[in-house]
């Protein structure tokens, strides 16, 4: 890995811009990749005349490769130097959008989507992201790492409307050419910024009771029998599956409800808006206090929420669930990258990190099936939010299976 002194002259601390570096990084990665992807399916039916099942395979295979492509770049980024793993993402998915631009059928376009840009675009996600803000902070970690996933909820605001109106003055393949120029332009700040320190800065670091002894990575049999990875895996994942279970059912229920299609999207709203504030405190909560003790309380919340829009209660109540629930969301990204540093070691950070997230995926991607199999089924999304709030219950319960298990030697023990 590249590093850089982290001793600074008076002035701003240089792990804050690496904070925005992140920041901007993850709002790139997650912008046109992501959230854009549902103008981009409009636009594909109409010029190659395809399904929309057919369309959204490309969605799927970058959902399902970043999940799975996670763990061989978490363990990538622990050998190489990290800004070489970041411009490799920018280049690749500048690459594969300008690529797209090109393409005279939908099977090229499903092709670029499900190989270069959902391969390059983890490159540029989370793991590498929380890989360079944890070894720039240890004693804010949470909170850095807070404020950096910060820019996937604003991709969310910004990114839809910008495509669709990019569509409608200069069309969709100009707009691809657009977004590959706009990667390229996060090539000087991650070639100056996206570099690991030789140390942290001691106005960041804990005292030395609190952490992690150094040593060598652990291996990946020591990972995988470790207590803390299945509970962090499990815990994380029942959050991220029940956020991603709910997204895609909760406008349905608004309407089921007797509510406009408007009302609804207004709940998905809360939803994000609520979970940002959600960052910000439980990356203090679980920096002052403990993140365990921060995850407990997300999961709480979170299951808090499902349980009022399983009532039969007017829209404002149903209004706070869906902000009691997009608060408690907010703890799942900076706990998660705190707690893993911690437990782990920065050693071992990198496929501890990647490893987790490889795993979440069968429960993030079932998730949203399983509350289409219930709709459909009984005809309503109560049962839907009942089960979706039993499993983050379960979750909770589990993070009293293993005593200690997130302080730094659990890691060490095995099962």
């Amino acid at each position: 890995m590249t590093v850089h002194s982290a001793a600074q002259p008076a002035g701003i601390y240089r792990g804050w811009a690496v904070v925005a570096l992140c920041f901007v990084m993850l709002m790139l990665s997650a912008g046109p990749v992501y959230y854009a992807y549902g103008n981009y399916a409009l636009a594909f039916a109409q010029s190659f005349n395809a399904d929309r099942a057919t369309i959204n395979i490309g969605y799927t295979m970058v959902l399902l490769l970043g999940n799975l492509g996670s763990a061989p770049v978490g363990m990538m980024a622990e050998r190489w130097p990290i800004r070489g793993v970041a411009l490799l993402g920018v280049l690749g998915t500048a690459t594969g959008f300008a690529l797209v631009s090109t393409a005279s059928s939908i099977l090229q376009v499903l092709l670029v989507f499900s190989t270069l840009i959902a391969l390059a675009d983890i490159c540029i996600g989370t793991v590498v992201t929380n890989i360079l803000v944890s070894h720039w902070f240890e004693r804010r970690r949470a909170f850095a790492i807070g404020l950096s996933v910060i820019g996937t909820a604003v991709a969310a605001v910004i990114f839809p409307p910008l495509t669709d109106i990019l569509f409608s003055r200069v069309g969709w393949r100009a707009t691809f050419l657009i977004y590959a120029v706009l990667m390229l332009v996060l090539v000087p700040p991650i070639w100056f910024l996206a570099r690991l320190p030789g140390s942290i800065a001691e106005h960041e670091r804990l005292p030395v009771a609190l952490r992690r002894p150094d040593g060598p990575p652990i291996s990946l049999n020591e990972l995988f029998r470790s207590p803390a990875f299945w509970i962090v895996t499990l815990t994380i994942g029942a959050m991220i599956g029940a956020n991603t279970g709910t997204m895609v059912s909760i406008v349905a229920f608004a309407v089921s409800r007797g509510f406009s299609s408007l009302e609804g999207s207004a709940l998905l709203s809360a939803i994000g808006a609520t979970s940002v504030i959600g960052k910000l405190a439980f990356g203090i909560a679980a920096d002052r206090l403990s993140p365990v003790i921060a995850l407990r309380i997300g999961l709480v919340l979170m299951a808090s929420g499902l349980l009022v829009l399983t009532a039969d209660l007017l829209y404002p109540m149903l209004f706070a669930g869906a902000m009691l629930f997009g608060f408690g969301l907010g703890a799942m990204l900076p706990v998660w990258g705190g707690i893993v540093a911690k437990i782990f070691g920065l050693g071992s950070y990198g496929r501890a990190l990647g490893w987790t997230r490889a795993a979440m995926a069968p429960i993030s991607m079932v998730c949203p099936v399983i509350a289409g199999l219930i709709s459909d089924s009984t005809g309503d999304y109560t049962l839907v939010w009942a089960v979706f709030a039993a499993l983050l219950a379960l979750s909770f319960a589990l993070t009293f299976a293993a005593p200690g298990w997130w302080r730094p030697r659990a890691a060490l023990a095995e099962i």
